[in-house]
């Protein structure tokens, strides 16, 4: 008798030893990103404002070099078909915006409108071959009443090794990440000039260029360590390191 209580007692502590290890054994990465499977965490969903259309359509990867070839690049950014939001990086020499996505916003009110796209807002790719992405500072898209706005947004990549986009997949909004790893790194670069739109803007421009320092170097620089970092996170499985930590906290702020 003593001999079967001790095995009931032991028996429940197997199960939970093999609980315990099965746990342990679930994937670290984070899902939806990276080589990781599952559905991508969102905390917060994406809202249209009422009385205003959003339409996606994708554009092919492409060279920053080629993108700015047949455009002066130094303009305001408040009108239509600028580049907004930070997305590529270095490849074989050259700079690659590796995720484009043209965003039509559509005003139906009599009054102007703009949405606003957190920082950390997830964009979901339609084929799974491709990389899915995200922002990773704040976008702001104002449209004139009864109007139209077309909007190149630029994003980053989440899933490193598979494809950049092509006219041939699709895109839609799902919402800002609910992933911790990735809400850590992103609360670090909200409030910084990564976007695109800053060093595109003539007066932003105009102040870098007293200092002989080309904006388009600049932003490309910021955007290969982002790049790089959220790689690190999603396909590596690796945390910043200390170094990661100091070139975000050195980047120039918001309200600067």
């Amino acid at each position: 008798m003593k001999n079967l209580i001790t095995f009931l007692f032991i028996l429940p502590l197997v199960f939970i030893g093999i609980s315990s290890c099965e746990q342990q054994s679930e994937e670290p990465g984070i899902p939806g990103m990276g080589d990781t499977p599952g559905e991508l965490e969102i905390s917060e969903p994406f809202v249209t404002p009422e009385g205003v259309t959003i339409s996606l359509q994708t554009l092919d990867e492409e060279t920053i070099d080629n993108i700015f070839s047949s455009q002066p690049y130094l303009k305001s950014t408040n009108g239509n078909g600028y580049q907004k939001g930070c997305g590529g990086s270095r490849f074989n020499n050259q700079f690659k915006v590796w995720i484009r996505v043209q965003l039509d916003v559509q005003n139906t009110n009599s009054n102007k409108v703009c949405i606003d796209i957190p920082a950390g807002t997830v964009f979901q790719v339609s084929d799974p071959a491709y990389q899915n992405g995200i922002t990773i500072s704040p976008i702001q898209i104002c449209t004139d009443p009864f109007s139209i706005c077309h909007t190149e947004l630029w994003l980053m990549c989440v899933n490193k090794g598979k494809d950049g986009s092509e006219t041939n997949v699709s895109y839609k909004i799902l919402g800002v990440t609910g992933n911790a790893k990735m809400k850590n790194l992103i609360s670090r670069l909200t409030h910084k000039k990564c976007n695109i739109e800053w060093y595109l803007d003539i007066v932003n421009a105009n102040a870098l260029k007293a200092s002989d320092i080309d904006p388009i170097e600049q932003y490309t620089d910021i955007a290969d360590h982002i790049q790089n970092a959220i790689w690190q996170l999603t396909n590596d499985l690796e945390d910043l390191s200390e170094e990661q930590i100091e070139y975000f906290e050195s980047l120039p702020e918001i309200d600067d």
